[in-house]
């Protein structure tokens, strides 16, 4: 929804962040890329994983990210990032994907199940989050990884960013 797109896009920019803080059990810091694709009625793939330069850049190019609105197609964003993780991450890559959803597909959006599945199949982990205390946590509950305790959360609930950095 455009009145909570700031929140989101603040969202990916404090998870990136953080992200980039961690430490391994080994004293290592994590090697990570992060790619945004946004999606409604279309996708735009606003940087893939080949353009990650670092998160400076990364969340300069976040910021000025315009709402794109009027409809919610999930099946072609899931499908868009299972084909970009199949072209651009090495085997042995661990790979997740962040759904900010508000479990409300469009009543046109093809099978999103089936798109889920591939996804899955091709080693995707998937935390799902809802951006409002309305959305439809059945719907979020279906498309995330198992154990849902774990992929299902709400941009709402208190120490999201944390719980999804902690399983990362």
């Amino acid at each position: 929804a455009k009145d909570s797109h700031a929140q989101e896009k603040r969202f990916v920019t404090d998870l990136v962040n953080q992200i980039q803080n961690v430490r391994l059990q080994t004293g290592q810091v994590l090697n990570f890329r992060a790619a945004v694709l946004q999606y409604s009625s279309h996708v735009i793939t606003e940087q893939f994983f080949k353009d990650w330069k670092g998160v400076p850049t990364f969340q300069n190019h976040i910021g000025p990210m315009p709402y794109i609105g009027h409809g919610t197609y999930t099946t072609y964003a899931i499908s868009n990032l299972t084909r970009i993780y199949l072209e651009e991450s090495s085997y042995g890559t661990v790979k997740v994907a962040i759904l900010l959803y508000d479990g409300v597909s469009h009543p046109k959006n093809p099978d999103i199940f089936s798109a889920l599945a591939d996804a899955k199949n091709q080693g995707i982990k998937f935390f799902t989050v809802g951006f409002t205390s309305a959305a439809n946590m059945e719907q979020l509950r279906l498309l995330a990884s198992p154990s849902t305790a774990r992929y299902v959360h709400n941009l709402q609930d208190k120490g999201v960013l944390d719980k999804i950095v902690k399983e990362i």
